[in-house]
């Protein structure tokens, strides 16, 4: 948001569309976390810039089928630079500089919000950490309540979208209504889902942080797949390839049953995959945030990149 100068960066989200690949992360001094600001960066072929910048942490984003761009914070709101609008301003006390792009900002929530994904500009699903789930049909949002700190959001249709989190809790919307995913009956009630992929209706993976990979889906059932002695702490799908953020473990693929490491260092925990790409962020970014792409039909199909 500012020019001023921030001891830590941190690279939180990355993703690609045809426009570029994107980057958000969040700046603060080690002193006073809480006063964190967020960053979303564009680059492109002539280099990055920034887009959007505000004066509080922006925790995620998703690109939509259409090219747009939409981002929730910690206040509440929500960016977007879709062709709609919104009937809400944005937070108050909000400071921001857009650059010229022409965010549309409105306010839908009092706490953080914390995932957002869609299935097209009118169709766009926000959680918060409290619990309460969001959702835009194109004129308004409405709210319901799930359950507390959930951990991703992934879908791939409408009537097609999950939400993983803490205490055992995956949630499914058939398009009607939210619903509960009954556990495989290894799994404990108690478990960490950490991030959730949906490839296709039938195909989901979720990760745990106890080492568990649920495959399946919300009608048939999911089987646990993982195994002891990892941390899984995201899950992303390129082309029909899983590929696993597995914390000091390192990069992972998951073939045929088998956990294959293609990278044993860089800490990821994060991944995201769009465009092609899939994107592994790292838990230690220091001297300055940076995270890694992978997209295997590149000459060089491995690329660190640096924020702007």
């Amino acid at each position: 948001m500012s020019e001023k100068e921030y001891e830590i960066e941190h690279v939180i989200d990355a993703a690609r569309n045809s426009n570029g690949s994107y980057a958000l992360y969040t700046e603060y001094n080690e002193s006073d976390p809480l006063s964190a600001v967020g960053q979303l960066a564009m680059y492109g072929p002539d280099g990055g810039s920034q887009i959007l910048g505000v004066n509080c942490q922006l925790n995620a984003f998703w690109l939509s089928p259409s090219g747009a761009v939409w981002v929730v914070d910690d206040h509440g709101d929500v960016y977007s630079t879709a062709e709609i609008k919104f009937s809400e301003p944005h937070f108050k006390h909000l400071k921001y500089n857009d650059n010229g792009v022409g965010w549309k900002i409105t306010k839908i929530f009092w706490g953080q919000l914390n995932g957002i994904w869609g299935s097209s500009d009118d169709d766009v699903w926000a959680t918060s950490f409290n619990g309460e789930i969001f959702h835009w049909n194109g004129l308004e949002w409405t709210e319901s309540f799930l359950f507390e700190a959930p951990n991703s959001i992934d879908g791939s249709a409408s009537n097609d979208v999950y939400v993983v989190g803490y205490h055992g809790n995956i949630y499914y919307w058939n398009g009607i209504e939210w619903s509960k995913v009954i556990l495989p009956n290894d799994i404990e009630p108690d478990e960490a889902f950490t991030d959730v992929c949906v490839v296709d209706e039938n195909v989901v993976y979720i990760t745990g942080r106890n080492g568990r990979l649920l495959k399946g889906n919300a009608i048939d059932g999911f089987e646990d797949v993982g195994v002891s002695g990892y941390s899984w702490y995201g899950v992303g799908n390129i082309d029909q390839r899983v590929f696993l953020a597995g914390g000091p473990k390192g990069i992972f693929e998951y073939v045929d049953g088998t956990f294959i490491c293609l990278k044993d260092k860089g800490n990821p925990v994060g991944v995201f995959s769009s465009g092609g790409s899939v994107f592994f962020i790292p838990a230690e970014q220091q001297p300055r945030a940076w995270y890694v792409e992978y997209n295997p039909t590149d000459p060089k199909p491995w690329v660190r990149h640096n924020t702007v």
